[in-house]
């Protein structure tokens, strides 16, 4: 046994810090982080229109989308009866809105920003009998158990749609987007094979799902996260974590830099804490939205504990929000553009089609360019020239 011992030891000197790092995320608390991503069509919109279909499960589709994007209260959806309508009167055809030009005409009529096309292309559902059978075993006390089956039902929808976003403005294409799911149901017992989930259910939640993914692709949408937060007594660690319970988050960063002060002056500190009250910064500046003054908080923790996969995952979760931030710049500078290109007015509209969208004025617009000036998203060309061109309407 003696010739074993080194290499237990070993062994049990690898697993500490792992147990050490869960010990620490079972008895510190949980807080939350929310990262902001944005709309996955690259640009903002303000009003959509989904084109006619004819298949029914595209017709569910659609409906939860339109559901939902109302509910959000970020969008106007243009009314399906009133593309119909307009369709119908312009002797347009569903095939045809796909042209260019088409699009550019429907734009003028519906004075919508996107049109959407949703297609189906597969929904079905597939029932699947299963069964397990465990062995008979007898137990510490001598204990026989007897042999048991386990018979489950499985219902499955596999599903699959393309969406297609259009600009009506240019007729280009914004987006292509093909959208699968594959959620299923299950149902166990002992007594026999059960019922199968109910097809309806499933189903419902395969279009569920592909209607979140289309508003992922029109709007922009928040993740939650969870990450500990240090909550010892000492360096007063555990004051700053009770005026985070009260949403005092100001507080808490006052009270995270006090302990971090108190541990980087105390030399007889245990070095963990440098890194738990650099880390406890670094999650308040997170929580507060400032993730540049975060990350070098979050850099500091990880340098005092390079193993720490609590001080690595929150550095990652910093830096990555810190890209989609850069990503939602890239939207909005994308969206500020394309707005200072709207007419004030569309021309052509039909006394029976939806009102125009009403663009910015010339002078909000020359605002808008001089702030983008500011920005440094528009070179003196791009400046100059697209300046002159409001002007012109003038």
């Amino acid at each position: 046994m003696k010739l074993f011992a080194p290499y237990a030891a070993l062994l049990f000197l690898a697993a500490m810090p792992a147990q050490a790092q869960l010990w620490q995320r079972l008895t510190n608390p949980d807080i939350e982080v929310v990262l902001t991503h944005p709309p996955t069509l690259g640009i903002k919109i303000a009003r959509v229109a989904f084109a006619p279909v004819s298949d029914h499960h595209a017709d569910e589709l659609v409906s939860a989308c339109i559901v939902d994007l109302t509910g959000s209260g970020q969008l106007e959806i243009l009314d399906r009866g009133n593309i119909e309508k307009v369709l119908k009167e312009q002797k347009f055809s569903n095939s045809g809105l796909v042209d260019s030009d088409s699009a550019i005409e429907l734009g003028k009529l519906l004075g919508a920003g996107v049109l959407l096309f949703v297609k189906v292309h597969n929904l079905k559902s597939t029932q699947t009998p299963l069964s397990r059978t465990t062995s008979a075993w007898t137990d510490g006390k001598g204990k026989q158990h007897p042999a048991v089956t386990t018979y489950t039902s499985k219902t499955q929808v596999d599903f699959s749609a393309s969406i297609q976003a259009v600009d009506l403005a240019s007729g280009k294409i914004f987006s292509q987007r093909r959208i699968t799911a594959a959620p299923s149901r299950e149902v166990s017992s002992d007594q026999g094979q059960p019922e199968f989930p109910a097809e309806t259910e499933v189903r419902e939640m395969a279009i569920g799902q592909a209607s979140t993914e289309v508003h992922r692709m029109l709007l922009s949408w928040t993740e939650p996260r969870k990450l500990i937060f240090y909550d010892d007594k000492d360096y007063g660690m555990k004051e700053a974590y009770k005026r985070l319970q009260i949403k005092d988050y100001s507080g808490a960063l006052m009270k995270s830099m006090e302990a971090l002060s108190q541990a980087k002056t105390d030399h007889g500190a245990n070095a963990k804490y440098l890194g738990r009250t650099n880390y406890n910064v670094g999650m308040c500046q997170f929580i507060l939205g400032d993730y540049d003054a975060a990350a070098p908080y979050l850099m500091a923790a990880r340098e005092t504990d390079p193993e720490n996969k609590i001080f690595k995952e929150s550095a990652e979760e910093c830096d990555r929000a810190i890209k989609l931030r850069e990503e939602m710049s890239k939207v909005d500078s994308r969206s500020a553009k394309v707005e200072l290109e709207l007419p004030g007015k569309a021309s052509g509209a039909s006394p029976s089609a939806a009102p125009p969208m009403k663009g910015p004025s010339i002078e909000e617009r020359l605002e808008r360019l001089d702030k983008l000036k500011q920005k440094g998203l528009l070179s003196p060309e791009e400046y100059k020239q697209r300046k002159a061109e409001i002007l012109k309407e003038l």
